[in-house]
């Protein structure tokens, strides 16, 4: 009886995959360790930070130290700048009226501050809304002031910036008002004296401010 011949078995290939499975990314692991680290550092690592790290150099200074840094650059002309300045003098020294009185001239200041642009001289802020708040804040201001001065010359001074804050944006009756209470905590006001005559003048030729 013949005997049938075995066919040789097939070489052994290697391992065998699990059907419809996809050998994993080499790259997927390292992608997900980066994201849990960045996760922890915009989540997590924030909330241990120094806190003086994310203070502003103007909250850091002393009342003083922030009044003369917002002096220096009001005196260079960088009015809008020196604000968070004057802003930290006084939120450290609220009973100081130089300070709130200073604030109040560069808030008005910054409104009216520019900056050549392609030859032009442009706002450095950005819109008539912007410079707005900044009057109005400018006034907030001025008026904490004046209700902290006792002496009369202090309160003349701070009735003669409000009315020359009042000129620049056209409103001459409230200029005048303020000049005219100047004069009379002041009589010795001399640029008092001839902004109000100025003004007088131009009520009586029917002008209108500028």
């Amino acid at each position: 009886m013949t005997r049938r011949r075995k066919r040789p078995s097939p070489p052994a290939r290697g391992p065998r995959r699990a059907a419809g499975g996809r050998p994993q990314p080499w790259w997927l692991v390292p992608l997900v360790g980066l994201l849990l680290v960045s996760v922890f550092f915009l989540r997590v690592w924030p909330r241990h930070r120094p806190v003086e790290a994310t203070r502003s150099l103007a909250e850091r200074l002393s009342a003083d130290e922030a009044y003369k840094t917002a002096i220096t650059l009001g005196r260079d002309g960088h009015h809008l700048e020196a604000l968070p300045y004057f802003a930290s003098a006084v939120r450290q020294a609220p009973d100081s009226w130089t300070a709130r009185q200073s604030y109040a001239s560069a808030l008005y200041n910054s409104a009216l501050e520019t900056r050549l642009h392609l030859g032009k001289a442009e706002p450095i802020t950005r819109s008539s809304v912007e410079r707005i708040t900044l009057v109005r804040s400018s006034m907030v201001q001025s008026g904490a002031a004046d209700s902290m001065v006792a002496g009369a010359r202090d309160r003349a001074f701070i009735a003669f910036q409000r009315g020359q804050m009042f000129v620049t944006f056209g409103l001459v009756d409230n200029a005048v008002e303020e000049f005219r209470r100047a004069i009379v905590m002041d009589p010795n006001n001399a640029s008092g004296i001839k902004a109000i005559h100025s003004l007088e003048r131009l009520l009586a030729d029917g002008g209108q401010g500028e």
